[in-house]
C-alpha cells in the first residue's frame, strides 16, 4: 500500500489529483491511501512519518510549500517530496529540501503514474522478503507489504496475502514478528501478526485487516492500538472495547 499526502489549497486541483490516484489505483492494482490538507499548518501539525510521497503545492497561503518542506525535513528526512505548480522556476530549487521531483499544473495521470511506479519499486526494494516454506513444494517468495496477516494455529501457520492464503508447518511467531516489527507489523493476539498498513477499523476488541476480522487480546491490546494509531491516527474506531 502507498500512503499519499495531497498539500494543496485548490479544491479543483486536489480533486484532480485525488481522481488520478484513484485511477491509478484502479487500473494498477496498487492499493493507496490519501490525506489531503488545504494548508503547510495543517498538514506540518502533529506530523506522523507515515507517508511514502507527499504532493506539494509549492505556492500555499500563510506558508509556501518550499518553506514547508524545510520544515518537514527537520523531522521526517526520507519521506519523498514532489512539487506540484504552475511555476517551473520556483520548483527547481526542490534540490535544497532533497525533493524527489515536479511537475507542472495541471497534473495528468503519465505526470503522477510515473512517480508512483518509481516510489512504488524504491519501496518494493527496501522492504525485507518473506519466505514461505511450503512442504513438498517450491518456496515462496513475497514482499513484506503483501502480507495481510499472520495466523498460527495448532501446528500450522498460515500467511494471508494478496496473492492468496498459504499455510505451512508452525514454528510459531516469535522470529517473524522479530523481523517485521519494524516494516508495521505487530500483534493484536498470541495467533494473529498483523500489517497494520492493512488494517480497516477497529471495533471494541476486534479489528477488521482485510476483509476478514480478528480479535485482539486484551493484554495485547494497548501496545497494538497505540502502534495502530501511530500508523492511521485517522483510523475509524468504534466502541471502546471495554
Amino acid at each position: 500500500m502507498l500512503s499519499i499526502a495531497v498539500v494543496e489549497d485548490t479544491k479543483e486541483d486536489t480533486v484532480l489529483l485525488c481522481d488520478i490516484l484513484n485511477r491509478y489505483q484502479d487500473e494498477t492494482g496498487q492499493p493507496v491511501k490519501v490525506s489531503t490538507f488545504a494548508s503547510a499548518e495543517e498538514f506540518l501539525y502533529d506530523y506522523r512519518p507515515v507517508y511514502d510521497v507527499i504532493f506539494m503545492d509549492i505556492m500555499l497561503p500563510s506558508s509556501n510549500g518550499m518553506a514547508a518542506a524545510e520544515k518537514l525535513r527537520q523531522i521526517d528526512s526520507e519521506v519523498a517530496i514532489i512539487f506540484v505548480t504552475d511555476m517551473r522556476q520556483f520548483a527547481i530549487q526542490g534540490y535544497k529540501v532533497n525533493a524527489m521531483d515536479y511537475f507542472i499544473k495541471p497534473a495528468s495521470y503519465f505526470d503522477v503514474k510515473l512517480r508512483l511506479d518509481k516510489i512504488n519499486l524504491l519501496k518494493q526494494l527496501s522492504l525485507p522478503a518473506v519466505v514461505i516454506h511450503m512442504p513438498g513444494q517450491s518456496n515462496i517468495a513475497m514482499s513484506s507489504d503483501d502480507i495481510y496477516y499472520i495466523e498460527v494455529m495448532n501446528k500450522e501457520l498460515t500467511y494471508h496475502t494478496r496473492k492468496g492464503n498459504y499455510s505451512t508447518r508452525s514454528f510459531g511467531l516469535r522470529k517473524l514478528e522479530q523481523k517485521l516489527s519494524d516494516n508495521g507489523f505487530c500483534r493484536c493476539s498470541s495467533s494473529y501478526l498483523v500489517n497494520l498498513k492493512w488494517c480497516r477499523e477497529l471495533h471494541g476488541n476486534e479489528i477488521t485487516v482485510g476483509n476478514d476480522i480478528l480479535k485482539i487480546s486484551r493484554g495485547m491490546k494497548t501496545d497494538f492500538v497505540t502502534r495502530l494509531s501511530e500508523t492511521f491516527t485517522h483510523l475509524k474506531t468504534k466502541g471502546d472495547g471495554q
